[in-house]
């Protein structure tokens, strides 16, 4: 693999040649305030050196995970007076999640705003929170994650694969989007359906009846709109921020996943920044994943409706119950084979 970061350098130094040509184009990026900051917060970084630190993230700047990128930058900014500064490849630019993930893991990119494929790709035994049909609800998924569960996979991924969780923000359920209705279990059968890149996604769908490809996010719409896939599914801001309304004509609202955005960090940058940036670090992230995953509640109804205004029929999921029942060999199957840090006895206990 070629060093992503060369390629990022190489094209902001395009980009800032462009700027001096009068062109009106600029690198994505999310810088903090030039603003001084207050006296005791420069004067506690007066002897630290400034600091960039390269994010990338396959989301949309329109979604709640970027303006809580945004936010991280401007509270970062605000806490070391202005050293420390973010500069943000969103959109897929750098590549889809697992380029990303790999990158980052190599130290080729500072830090990441991902969903939770991570975890299928470096801590399988994990990867049951990178999994549908596994929890009940938001506060059950959320239980887990901060339980000794979630602290185990987080120690994991640190010490085996060099990457520093930083935090996580809620995104809301997932959903299922597609060009014939959803009414019982039997449907998802109709379905060529895009799934993340994560095998358990195309499992748990496959069980189901459904044709599943993998596709990386930012190639999507083209894909629905080329039919090769007649359906997908995720949270409304993947769904509104891809204009799939403009391709689907159905989405079904479910509850079979609880989707997340984990925020992860190359651990050796991490470990190589001076005490005082990590701690303003991890208190930055504490307040721009809360805030994030607010901001995401608050718009989750406006997303909806937009969907609606442009023709969009919803259908529900009420009763998970038949779909659980058709999935339970291949989770059977997981627990024995994929998941032995856990039984499904324990999760349920959460």
């Amino acid at each position: 693999m070629k060093k992503l970061m060369s390629v990022l350098l190489a094209s902001a130094m395009i980009l800032a040649l462009a700027a001096g040509c009068g062109e009106s184009a600029a690198p994505a990026q999310s810088a903090a305030p030039e603003t001084a900051a207050p006296s005791g917060a420069a004067a506690d970084t007066a002897d630290l050196p400034e600091v960039t630190i390269h994010v990338a993230s396959i989301f949309e700047p329109g979604t709640a995970i970027l303006k809580g990128i945004d936010k991280f930058g401007e509270l970062l900014g605000e806490k070391s007076g202005g050293k420390i500064t973010l500069n943000v490849y969103a959109s897929g630019s750098t590549g889809g999640e697992k380029e990303q993930a790999e990158a980052l893991k190599l130290g080729e990119i500072d830090m990441a705003a991902f969903g939770t494929l991570p975890i299928s790709i470096f801590t399988p035994e994990y990867s049951f929170f990178d999994s549908p049909f596994v929890f009940r609800d938001k506060d059950h998924f959320m239980a887990a994650w901060n339980g000794e569960l979630g602290d185990a996979m987080r120690k994991e991924m640190l010490e085996s694969h060099n990457l520093y969780t930083l935090g996580v923000m809620g995104r809301g359920y997932r959903h299922i989007t597609s060009n014939t209705p959803i009414e019982s279990v039997d449907d998802i059968a109709k379905l060529t359906i895009r799934t993340p890149e994560s095998a358990l996604f195309m499992d748990t769908f496959g069980a189901l009846g459904a044709t599943c490809v993998p596709i990386a996010l930012p190639e999507l719409f083209t894909s629905l709109q080329m039919g090769v896939v007649n359906a997908s599914e995720g949270p409304f801001d993947q769904l509104v921020t891809n204009k799939l309304y403009e391709v689907q004509d159905y989405i079904t609202l479910s509850k079979y996943y609880y989707s997340i955005s984990m925020w992860q960090m190359n651990a050796e940058f991490y470990n190589g920044l001076p005490e005082a940036y990590r701690t303003m670090i991890d208190e930055a992230a504490a307040e721009a994943t809360e805030y994030a995953t607010a901001l995401g509640e608050e718009m989750e109804a406006e997303l909806r409706a937009q969907c609606e205004d442009a023709g969009v029929t919803f259908c529900e999921m009420t009763d998970l119950q038949p779909y659980l029942d058709k999935v339970k060999p291949a989770m059977d199957k997981f627990y024995a084979e994929k998941w032995p840090v856990t039984t499904a006895e324990e999760i349920a206990a959460y």
